[in-house]
């Protein structure tokens, strides 16, 4: 699995198209490409809400298909 974490010359925004459908997210990289703030995505995963989080040694990640399947509607 692999993990994507911020670098300095990554741009703020994240090209979803052109990662691997597997490729793993921060919530503060997912709050980057939705436009939603880390607290909003924490709220929502709560209320059940939002994408699917998957959990790596505890850690609350998102694989890309999964934000992609959210932000396209396919929420089941």
């Amino acid at each position: 699995m692999e993990v994507l974490m911020p670098h300095a010359h990554q741009p703020h925004s994240l090209d979803l198209e052109a990662l691997p459908p597997s490729s793993l997210l921060t919530r503060k990289q997912v709050a980057q490409v939705i436009g939603f703030s880390e607290v909003t995505l924490k709220t929502w995963a709560r209320e059940g809400r939002g994408p699917r989080i998957t959990r790596i040694e505890g850690k609350p990640r998102f694989r890309v298909r999964d934000v992609q399947a959210w932000i396209g509607g396919d929420n089941g």
